[in-house]
């Protein structure tokens, strides 16, 4: 097993224990995205994911992307509803430069269409409504940073036997 593979199944027990990354777990350095037009949902959402992953936040579109190109996130967190520019609009703009980034997009019911469009396009991986159950969220985003590990050449294997491909 790889010096790597070991630290990432130690860094994995740990999340499983007491719901948070060790500083310097590779899974931490994903990096994730969270962009908001709402403060409040930034603050929310930054308590829940700032133990395992570093985190940028962005209270617009616009400034999201800037922060996307500047640190280049693995995982994205948006929400639909935002002036400028749709939660969408946002993820089809990441998508073009990074298509290997973990897209999921937060929306109200009532935006149902706009999700089924974004699946069926390719644009985001999952999506989440509001309001949403916390432990429900972090490990929908634990799986799109699984996923993510998995995709880009870690030795699955590694983590069978660890529980890291099951909750």
């Amino acid at each position: 097993m790889s010096p790597f593979n070991k630290v990432v199944l130690m860094s994995w027990k740990t999340f499983k224990e007491s719901g948070k990354l060790p500083e310097g777990s590779p899974l931490k350095k994903l990096g994730l995205l969270v962009v908001d037009d709402e403060s409040e949902i930034i603050e929310s959402l930054g308590e829940i994911f700032k133990q395992s992953f570093d985190i940028f936040s962005a209270v617009s579109a616009r400034e999201g992307l800037e922060l996307f190109k500047e640190h280049a996130p693995k995982l994205i967190l948006s929400d639909q509803r935002m002036p400028e520019m749709s939660g969408l609009q946002l993820l089809e703009r990441i998508k073009a430069i990074n298509p290997d980034t973990v897209r999921i997009l937060v929306t109200g019911y009532s935006d149902i269409n706009v999700v089924i469009d974004g699946l069926n396009r390719g644009l985001l991986w999952k999506y989440v409504t509001k309001p949403w159950d916390n432990e429900e969220l972090k490990a929908l985003v634990m799986e799109g940073a699984r996923n993510y590990v998995r995709e880009h050449g870690l030795d699955e294997s590694a983590f069978r036997f660890s529980g890291f491909l099951g909750f």
